[in-house]
Parts: structure tokens; C-alpha cells; sequence
């Protein structure tokens, strides 16, 4: 096993987006109280609005976009950390001309 956390290889989806979930219970860890995933969404493109009962972070690691929370945009960048509490409507816009890399975390909420 090595130290490096696995992604399975991922496809596009339909609107270009790709997604890969971490696969946490073969990695080193023991104990990991949160999910992860790392997502690209493609020059021009958008992830899907999402809203759920977890808790989310989202790590800009490549790329410029808007973020749009609860109708809220605001700009983003390489090395913005954003965060969603439970249900908010949230989805990213790479609407700078170039590719978004995105790593999200998320775990339950609290009162969930």
C-alpha cells in the first residue's frame, strides 16, 4: 500500500465534467471521518447544482470560475477553499477559458 490516496480513473460525463471518488478504505488511513473526491470541469462548462444533507469543502487546486452558492456568485481561483453547509445549492462555472480542478471533501452533518 502506498501513502498516496487512490483515485480510480474517471470518464467524462455527459456535460464533460469528470469525477473520482477517493478510494479512502484502501489507502493507509484507518480511520477517515470524511468522504473525498477530485473533479475537473471543462473549459466553458459546469458542474450539475448539487444540494444535499452533508457537509462540503471544495479546494480550488487548477483554474478560474464563479461559484455560485444559494444564487450567491463570487470568484475563484487556484488555492480557494470554500465551504457549503447542508443544502445549499451550490455549483462551480469555468467560465474563464480554462479547466477547473476541484478536490471536495464532505461528512455528515452534525444534526443529520
Amino acid at each position: 500500500m502506498t501513502s498516496a490516496l487512490p483515485f480510480p480513473p474517471a470518464e467524462p460525463e455527459p456535460d464533460g465534467v469528470t469525477v473520482a471518488e477517493a478510494d479512502l478504505a484502501n489507502s493507509r488511513l484507518t480511520s477517515v471521518p470524511f468522504a473525498m473526491a477530485r473533479f475537473t470541469v471543462p473549459p466553458g462548462g459546469t458542474s450539475s447544482p448539487d444540494s444535499h444533507a452533508v457537509q462540503e469543502i471544495w479546494l480550488l487546486q487548477a483554474g478560474h470560475g464563479t461559484l455560485v452558492v444559494d444564487g450567491r456568485p463570487e470568484a475563484v481561483g487556484p488555492g480557494s477553499a470554500v465551504g457549503f453547509p447542508p443544502h445549499a445549492v451550490h455549483e462551480v462555472f469555468a467560465d474563464q477559458g480554462e479547466e477547473l480542478v476541484v478536490f471536495s471533501f464532505w461528512w455528515p452533518a452534525a444534526d443529520a
